[in-house]
């Protein structure tokens, strides 16, 4: 039968083909209206009050700019990211801004990736917080009696608990060179090895403990065991009974490994609404609804700076930003996911912003990171004043031309000259302006890192001998090689 026919052999009214090619389409469309034709226009609506235990409110009662926010959801409708599927904002106790596209909707799960690690890093809290006979000096190895025989247990590595929680417990890990699919991906290799628990705990200690960040999904894997055989609960069922149902949660999904283990490095799936309510229990000190459900004490240590991290903080499974508005330096708390999940926190400006996104093959990080950047924490700060160019003649220029290395990223970026401007490059398709604001700053905006400021650093002589890079949340620095 031809599509545009009915079962009566009846053509179709035009306009009834008109909204099966449309709605055909509509996966490919920020959000449609009833009639499966695309949206492209914004009229901002107060979020419903559910009696899910928020109270809600509208942008203008907690002196947030509308303006602002129209422009980012008219960005958005407008398809300058076709993997966002939900912005959220709460500021002043109130959710006021409530957004979902993509067929997505308030009720639906989303899958958390590694913000799941960071609720797991409340979870150990909550277990500390109950006199359990550990602390995060705590050795790891005396958690796991049943991994005798692995290389933790019986050679006694130093790597404390606290060394977990942040990532830097000195082992053998490989999991920023090769994409999470490949086979050479440590996480890879652990999720295909049928016994997680025990991958970690046979992986060889390369350097003392506490020295260096080195990104760990299968730590975190750890944490789930030490839940579990502190308390006699799996981490699923801990969390229902202390996290969960004393902030209302009750609509949720862990994944599980084969072999019945919890994926607490990113299995964890929850509702957007979900997540804001750990973002606003962690900014109030680990309170919701004048119950304190993790102490105030584990909420200040986990969300402290212990490690440098690519350029950011990194605390207990927290990462720790700061963003600079109008000469102001904002500090961002955040849980971070793969594809763009995100909760940040920023308490200086009473403020909660949650993002989820397509998981795989998506923009990343650095979309929801543009948007709470370039329109809602302008939305609530003070106008930025623009910046100033200045032209320097070629000759100060030529002073800056060279390759710049990055020890952290292990990464290196030229810097070159073209006429009287100066450029750089991230990849083969971002080629950069740096435009200079003095004799050595320099701004721009690149298709990879979004706006950026660059500092260059000289010696008493005048010469360059390496420039500070500053993008979204992140300062790295870049020696100058040759």
């Amino acid at each position: 039968m031809h599509p545009f026919h009915n079962h009566s052999g009846k053509c179709l009214p035009l306009f009834l083909i008109f909204v099966f090619l449309v709605a055909s389409c509509s996966h490919m469309t920020p959000r449609v209206n009833t009639y499966g034709v695309p949206e492209h226009t914004y009229t901002y609506e107060q979020p419903e009050k559910v009696g899910d235990g928020w109270e809600t409110g509208t942008l203008s009662e907690v002196g947030i700019d509308r303006k602002k926010i129209d422009s980012m959801m008219h960005a958005i409708l407008g398809g300058h990211d076709k993997n966002l599927h939900s912005i959220l904002l709460i500021k002043n106790d109130k959710l006021v801004l409530e957004e979902y596209f993509y067929s997505y909707d308030r009720e639906r799960l989303h899958y958390l990736a590694s913000v799941t690690k960071s609720i797991t890093s409340i979870l150990i809290g909550i277990a500390i917080d109950q006199k359990l006979p550990a602390d995060v000096a705590t050795k790891a190895y005396e958690f796991f009696p049943e991994y005798t025989g692995t290389k933790w247990i019986d050679q006694k590595y130093p790597i404390t608990l606290q060394h977990i929680l942040t990532m830097s417990a000195g082992l053998e890990w490989e999991a920023t060179k090769y994409s999470r699919r490949d086979s050479r991906h440590t996480t890879h290799q652990m999720y295909a090895s049928g016994d997680p628990m025990g991958f970690v705990l046979q992986r060889n200690m390369i350097e003392a403990p506490g020295k260096k960040f080195y990104y760990n999904s299968g730590l975190t894997i750890l944490l789930g065991g030490i839940v579990k055989n502190t308390t006699g609960l799996t981490i699923d069922k801990f969390a229902e009974q202390y996290l969960f149902a004393p902030l209302g949660i009750s609509n949720y999904r862990w994944d599980k490994f084969p072999d019945g283990h919890i994926q607490t490095d990113g299995g964890l799936s929850l509702r957007p609404r979900d997540m804001a309510k750990i973002g606003y229990m962690i900014m109030n000190n680990g309170k919701w609804k004048d119950r304190q459900i993790v102490s105030r004490e584990w909420v200040t240590k986990s969300t402290q700076n212990h490690i440098d991290a690519f350029g950011i903080g990194y605390g207990y499974q927290w990462w720790i930003g700061k963003a600079k508005n109008n000469n102001q330096t904002i500090k961002v708390l955040f849980a971070s996911g793969h594809g763009g999940q995100k909760i940040f926190i920023i308490p200086q400006l009473d403020l909660i912003a949650v993002f989820t996104s397509r998981v795989f093959n998506s923009k990343g990080h650095s979309a929801p990171e543009g948007f709470l950047l370039k329109y809602i924490i302008p939305s609530i700060m003070p106008p930025v004043s623009p910046l100033k160019a200045i032209q320097l003649p070629p000759q100060t220029l030529d002073k800056f031309v060279g390759k710049y290395k990055s020890d952290e990223l292990d990464a290196v970026i030229p810097v070159f000259r073209k006429g009287d401007k100066l450029y750089s490059r991230a990849s083969f398709w971002d080629k950069f302006e740096l435009i200079p604001q003095n004799q050595t700053q320099f701004f721009g905006d690149s298709k990879n890192m979004g706006e950026f400021h660059a500092n260059f650093v000289t010696n008493a002589l005048g010469e360059v001998k390496h420039v500070w890079v500053y993008f979204g949340f992140r300062g790295l620095q870049f020696d100058k090689i040759e």
